[in-house]
Parts: C-alpha cells; sequence; structure tokens
C-alpha cells in the first residue's frame, strides 16, 4: 500500500482512505488575516452582502457562470459559488450577516470542502478607513477535490489569503470610488 508523506502543521491529521484504499491525510485549515482598507467598514460588509451579479467583480474566486442565489432574506443569503481549476470546484454556502459588523459563510454542500466549514470576514472603523479580519476554518472532503483543495488552500496559507484579502479589498475600494463619483439624478438636475 502506497503512503502519501505529509509533514504536519498545526491542528490534528485526520486520515481517510480513497478509493484505491490508500490511506489520505486530511488537515483542517484554519487561517486569520487582515488588512486596512481606505472603504468603510459598511462599504466592505456590503460588498461580502453583496449577491448581485457584481458579485464575480469583487470576489475573484466567484465566477458568473458558477454562481447562484437560491433564497436571499434580509440578514441572510443561500448561495452556491464555484471556480474552475482542476475542474469545477463549488461550495454552497449559507451567509448570515444577522450580528453587527460581521458576515459569516457556513458551507451546507460542496464537492471539495466539508459541510460545516466556516469564512468570516469582519470590519472595523480605523484611521479613515477600516481594519478587515478575514478567517477560514476548512475541513476538506475525502476524494480527489478535497485533496487538491487542501492541498492548494495549505499551499497558499496565510501568505495567499492575505493577499487575496487585499485583491477584495481593492476591488471594494475601486467600486465605493466609482459609485461615489457617478452623479446622482438629484445632482445632475440642479446643472
Amino acid at each position: 500500500m502506497r503512503r502519501v508523506r505529509v509533514v504536519p502543521t498545526l491542528g490534528s491529521i485526520d486520515t481517510g482512505s480513497d478509493r484505491s484504499g490508500a490511506t489520505v491525510p486530511t488537515r483542517p485549515l484554519n487561517i486569520a488575516v487582515s488588512a486596512h482598507t481606505s472603504a468603510s467598514p459598511e462599504q466592505v460588509l456590503a460588498a461580502a452582502r453583496d449577491f448581485s451579479e457584481r458579485r464575480p467583480r469583487l470576489w475573484p474566486n466567484v465566477k458568473a457562470k458558477h454562481f447562484e442565489v437560491h433564497d436571499e432574506g434580509a440578514d441572510f443569503a443561500d448561495v452556491t459559488e464555484g471556480i474552475w481549476i482542476t475542474g469545477l470546484f463549488w461550495g454552497r454556502s449559507r451567509y448570515d450577516w444577522s450580528e453587527p459588523g460581521a458576515v459569516t459563510a457556513t458551507v451546507t454542500d460542496s464537492n471539495a470542502i466539508q459541510p460545516g466549514s466556516t469564512f468570516g470576514l469582519s470590519a472595523v472603523p480605523s484611521q479613515g478607513g477600516s481594519d478587515v479580519e478575514m478567517t477560514l476554518c476548512r475541513t476538506f472532503r475525502k476524494g480527489p477535490k478535497g485533496r487538491i483543495g487542501s492541498a492548494i488552500n495549505h499551499l497558499s496559507g496565510n501568505r495567499g489569503w492575505r493577499s487575496y484579502l487585499r485583491r477584495v479589498l481593492a476591488n471594494v475600494e475601486k467600486t465605493s470610488s466609482e459609485t461615489s463619483a457617478r452623479p446622482t439624478a438629484a445632482s445632475s438636475s440642479a446643472r
């Protein structure tokens, strides 16, 4: 039997087996990254709650053709988002923003991530903008998509997710400045 050698990091290792019977280690992923932005906390959180056609422009890991809103309410959304990597990786999550200052997504189904895994985004006012924290607590499915997803996420680690957060915040800043630069109906009629 061929074993895959994995050097453990912080966290426990759960071993499962694939169809061949080989032992396949999977490790939970726990990431917490933060960044400062000139966007206000409300602008950042509004982007996290934006499930319109703008979402793929704000969030680089969401592709329009793999994005579907199943249900949406005053403080939640049930959404499937996906991206093509080495095949389609998709996840259905329930986003919740009932707690002020934060948006949390809990995976309900996915072909790579275990249900119950979470993503969180919080923003607080700071220096004319906001300090933003993004957290991911993921456990990956046992199978090819889970192994690929686990490898990509663990290899990119904090550095990759911090870079991703900065790209999202740059998109939020750009969208916010475009929105504020557009003339409103009231300012257009005043001319």
